[in-house]
């Protein structure tokens, strides 16, 4: 499978800005870094136009099967936050829109939509109208202090994150350690995630964990193993309130 990145704005368009930064370059930023981690299973489209303002989202070749994803950053009062995915009116969101709408949700959270349907966006609306598999990420906000210092300080991880959903395994990450991930205490949920979400990169998307026999995406896995780690945690509390009750000390069992 391969992911093209298009880079929103440029070619004079600056976008958004905030914090000394604009989006058009933010953006091509992170599509570099995402093109470094995820190597030849990702291409970055044309930099130097704008595929807006041009319409090159008609003239681009874009192999069968690929998929498309324009990277954005929104811009709005200092008090907004949080990134979201926006993909064509009308569409149902497939396992990519969803995998990615849940990793940037939980990395930059705030806004009311992990999944926003639009009708008004001209690469959107082209890339649909030549049957281009699609999808636009505004990552978070650029004129947000804190959403801006985190993107900046956490490219490579917001990277990660972005071919995880699109089931590309980025350079350089293999299994955690065990004590990576037991060291970290249930409830202590951006290092455990973090640990969990690298271990889980060396199981199969086909592998089910559950025996439901349905497929899993990386979070939803991460999310299947915490929710089994907080089962546990609290079969143990009620066995050792028993215990208690009863007049026999956990340690004796």
């Amino acid at each position: 499978m391969m992911l093209l990145l298009v880079a929103g704005h440029g070619a004079g368009d600056s976008g958004a800005v905030g914090g000394g930064y604009t989006e058009a370059e933010r953006v091509r930023h992170l599509a570099a870094r995402i093109k470094a981690l995820g190597g030849d299973s990702v291409v970055v489209g044309n930099i130097d136009v704008n595929w807006y303002a041009s319409g090159w989202m008609n003239r681009a070749h874009v192999p069968a099967g690929a998929q498309v994803l324009e990277l954005h950053m929104d811009s709005a009062g200092a008090g907004a936050r949080g990134g979201h995915v926006e993909i064509k009116q009308g569409f149902a969101p497939d396992a990519y829109d969803a995998a990615l709408a849940e990793f940037v949700s939980w990395m930059f959270p705030g806004r009311a939509q992990k999944i926003r349907p639009r009708s008004d966006l001209k690469n959107m609306n082209d890339a649909a109208a030549n049957g281009i598999s699609y999808r636009l990420l505004e990552c978070c906000f650029i004129s947000n202090p804190g959403d801006l210092a985190k993107f900046n300080e956490r490219t490579d991880e917001l990277a990660r994150g972005i071919l995880a959903a699109f089931g590309i395994e980025a350079k350089g990450d293999g299994m955690a350690a065990p004590a990576d991930v037991w060291g970290y205490r249930y409830g202590d949920s951006d290092n455990c995630f973090n640990a969990l979400h690298n271990a889980s990169r060396e199981v199969l998307r086909t592998d089910d964990p559950s025996g439901r026999g349905m497929n899993l995406t990386t979070h939803e896995h991460v999310k299947w193993i915490a929710a089994k780690q907080a089962d546990m945690a609290a079969r143990l509390e009620r066995i050792e309130a028993l215990l208690t009750q009863s007049g026999q000390k956990p340690d004796e069992i």
